[in-house]
Formats: C-alpha cells, structure tokens, sequence
C-alpha cells in the first residue's frame, strides 16, 4: 500500500458518503476535486476504498472489544481530536481479510474510521430547519426580481424557481434554478457563485448572464452578457467550456457527459426580462421561435414558403398577439387564433413583406 495520507487533510465525511451511497452531487464533485489535487491522493482513495469492498463479507471477526480497541489505537496514533457529542456507535463487525500482511493494520484502521464516521454522520447529521433551504418560487406571468444575500440580483421568468441556503451569505455561493433567470452576481473572486440545474453547473466570480433550464426541454443554455462564465454538465465538472460575452453553452440531453459552445444565436434572449424584441431582417421562422421561447406562444403555418420571408419591427413591453397582428399585416397575411390559444398564420408568401415599426 502507498503512503498513507495524514489523517488530518483526508476528507473522511465526504468518502464516507460517498461508500455509504449518500453524497450529493455537489460532494461528490468535492471529493473529486480534493483527489485530483495530488497525485498519491489517488491511489489512496483507490487502495482504502479496495479495502472497504474486500471488508463488506457479514461473518464475525473482531468482537465489540477489539472494534473500539483499535478505534482507539488509531486516533491516537494519528492525533485525531476525539468526537464531543457521544461515543462513535458500534458497528457490525467485518472480515477483514489478509490480503496485504504488509501494511494490513494501516488498511483495518482506515476501514475502522471510515466505519465509525458513517455510523456518527448518520446519527448526528443535522435535520434541515424549516428556513433551509429557502425557496423563491416565480409563478403566474409576472416577471420576480430576487436580491440575494451576497448583493447579486436575480430575475426570475415564469414557472421559474430559485433554491439556495440559509446561510448563502457566508457560506457557499450556491443556488438551484429550475426554469429561466438572468443573473447579475456580485463580484467576490475568494467565493465563485454557482448555479446548479438538474444536469448543468455555471460558475462565475461575478458577471452578468442567462441561464434556461425548464424541465420540459431537453437542453439547458446559458447566454453570457459580461465577464466569464464557466459552463459544464453538473454530473462532469471538469468537462466545462469557458464562454465570454455573445457566446453560448449548451448541455444536451437527461445525462450529458459534454457542453458545446456557440454564438448567442437569438439577440432577443432576454425579452422576457427586458420586456422589449427586436428584429432586424429576421426571417419569419426566427421570429415565431422568439415568440415561442419567449412567451410559450405556439404558431402554425401551413405554407413553409412564408417562414423565409423577412421582418423587422420592435416592441416596447409586447404581448404575442401584438407581435402577430403586425407580422401578419406586413405579409399581407391571414392570422386566426385557435381553441387551445395557439395560432395559425396563413400566407403566399413575401409578396408585401416590408419593415414594420409599432
């Protein structure tokens, strides 16, 4: 076995989680980052986790006795400080099996400790008070500003939801977004912000951007305005891309495993936050895909030769059907509104296609 890491930097809760299969992402990527950090740090987590497998077997060796005995032996052996609030609980006991004579006490100390960790982890774990976490819940069709703690602000769009801890401002700068907000975070390069969604991570130190993340889509995307931003799959956090302002990260699928990067395509990706669109010699296609992300609204058209044509006009604070009434009579088109309130816009294509100014 390789040298042993100190006991005092080895991150016991964290890999106690994780063999105990109750770590969250979040440390999970922890524990990564703290073994990628060295080298021998590696084949420490290689070799104590091959003994925790070859320790599982149910059958009796040691007795209660020799459990709490070697407990001791090895805390003070290592200068472990001893655990104030009560006795590490005993656990079944575990063959041990004599695979390595060399260093085999090394090897049943560390599966003693990680034993008697997850034992006390599970029983003194705190219990999430009602305030924790804090949810800020964005429903209905009014766009929410949230100020965070730390001094960045927060705009929610609709069905959107933000989730981060009560204790934010001195601890992690972390939030859970579902749905759609643009961000602009308070600058503290000793403590990155990072928004977590359910298959993407972002960090920043402080900037400015716009991060889509509905349940109901298959991707989530971030559009940066200022600084870096660094964007990857929540379940990777080394596979990143690192986007700076007009360019765009985009995580595909329910379990990504890479991030892409492209330029803002759609200049008009934080309508719903500045309540104004823009178009300037878009095509027809483009601007009924606006309207969709932006607004949710569904539009058909039976002839494909219109979604060529083009358009430009602007907005101040429009609603869909604004936004259609006059598409629909620069193209000299017909435009009809259906039971479900989708549309359908009927045309023979850009006869009269001209600019519109509302």
């Amino acid at each position: 076995m390789s040298s042993p890491i100190p006991a005092s930097d080895a991150p016991w809760e964290l890999l106690a989680k994780q063999l105990a299969g109750e770590a969250t992402p979040a440390e999970l990527a922890e524990l990564q980052a703290w073994v990628q950090a060295q080298p021998e740090r590696q084949q420490w987590l290689r070799e104590t986790t091959r003994a925790w497998e070859q320790a599982t077997p149910p059958a009796p060796i040691f007795t209660e006795a020799d459990v709490e005995s070697a407990w001791q032996r090895f805390r003070t052996r290592e200068n472990i400080p001893a655990v104030n609030s009560g006795t590490v609980p005993h656990t079944e006991a575990r063959v041990v099996p004599m695979w390595a004579a060399q260093g085999w006490l090394r090897v049943a100390a560390a599966i003693l400790l990680l034993l008697g960790v997850i034992g006390l982890w599970r029983l003194t774990r705190p219990v999430a008070p009602a305030s924790y976490p804090m949810l800020a819940v964005q429903a209905g069709n009014v766009v929410r500003v949230v100020g965070l703690p730390d001094g960045s602000k927060v705009w929610l769009n609709r069905q959107s939801s933000l989730r981060y801890a009560a204790g934010f401002k001195a601890g992690k700068r972390e939030v859970e977004l579902q749905g759609e907000a643009f961000f602009e975070v308070t600058k503290n390069p000793q403590r990155p912000f990072t928004v977590l969604s359910s298959t993407s991570r972002t960090q920043v130190l402080g900037t400015s951007f716009n991060v889509r993340a509905y349940p109901g889509e298959d991707s989530v995307e971030v559009s940066v305005v200022t600084g870096k931003v660094a964007f990857g799959p929540r379940s990777a956090p080394a596979d990143t891309v690192l986007l700076l302002p007009g360019r765009r990260g985009v995580v595909q699928g329910p379990q990504p495993s890479r991030a892409r990067r492209t330029l803002t395509v759609d200049s008009n990706f934080r309508a719903w936050q500045q309540k104004e669109l823009r178009f300037d010699n878009a095509t027809v296609a483009e601007v009924l895909r606006t309207l969709e992300t932006t607004f949710a609204t569904r539009v058909s058209v039976p002839d494909s030769a219109v979604l060529t044509c083009r358009f430009t006009g602007s907005f101040s604070t429009p609603t869909p059907a604004q936004v259609l009434r006059v598409l629909s009579l620069t193209l000299g088109a017909e435009l009809s509104t259906q039971p479900d309130g989708s549309y359908v816009l009927r045309g023979a294509g850009c006869t009269a296609a001209g600019a519109a100014q509302p």
